[in-house]
């Protein structure tokens, strides 16, 4: 090969090499994008907040996850439409709002835990909580259910949460039986980064002032 040969060559590979770091380059980048969560309000109502994914590689299941929370928000709002209609029939302050916070995410796993505070007049108001859970691999959504699908497994992390709420009497109520502790289908929980964590609604296990307790459950409890 002679010198003007060999540099022809030399400048084929170089901007070879060129196009790929640029253009290779911006494509992962952009496959490389992390998953996200924002923040939209319902119908300009300024109460009711929701959320939404972005930035997914699977955009069925992003789709999926956002028709969820879609749906969650407008049956929501069906709630907060009765509620306030109620309070003006019969004259009585009403508040509806609702909010969520992401407890876990990485490219792996997603949860999302929802609260709806509702007022009807009274002393105070209620929340509810509700919990979204994905496997961003599996690419489908995941309950309790799915975490501990032996009753073996069930049994293990009842028996973990009860030693727990009798170790916290300051929390709990003193007189709080196992089969009070409910670890079905709809229980919210969600992901944490050793294990999982289960949340009471209000009531169940505590009283008013303890809002929603949490209590998180190691992995090797029900592994």
């Amino acid at each position: 090969m002679n010198k003007m040969t060999f540099l022809k060559a030399a400048g084929i590979l170089m901007t070879g090499l060129l196009v790929f770091t640029m253009f290779g380059g911006t494509a992962q980048a952009a496959n490389g994008n992390k998953p996200m969560v924002t923040s939209h309000t319902y119908k300009n109502v300024k109460e009711l907040k929701y959320p939404q994914v972005k930035n997914l590689s699977s955009k069925s299941l992003q789709n999926k996850i956002n028709n969820d929370f879609k749906r969650y928000i407008e049956q929501s709002y069906q709630d907060y439409l009765k509620n306030k209609k109620g309070g003006e029939q019969h004259g009585y302050q009403t508040a509806y709002q609702t909010s969520f916070e992401v407890k876990y995410l990485n490219d792996k796993k997603l949860s999302i835990q929802t609260a709806n505070y509702v007022y009807s007049g009274g002393a105070h108001g209620n929340t509810a909580v509700r919990s979204f859970n994905y496997d961003l691999k599996a690419k489908k959504r995941v309950y309790l259910t799915d975490v501990l699908n032996k009753k073996s497994k069930v049994e293990k992390t009842r028996n973990y949460i009860y030693d727990y709420i009798r170790k916290h009497q300051d929390i709990f109520f003193p007189d709080v039986k196992k089969k009070d502790i409910v670890l079905g289908k709809n229980t919210a929980f969600y992901f944490t980064k050793d294990g999982i964590a289960i949340v009471f609604q209000q009531y169940d296990v505590a009283p008013y002032a303890a809002g929603n307790p949490v209590v998180h459950v190691p992995k090797s409890v029900f592994q």
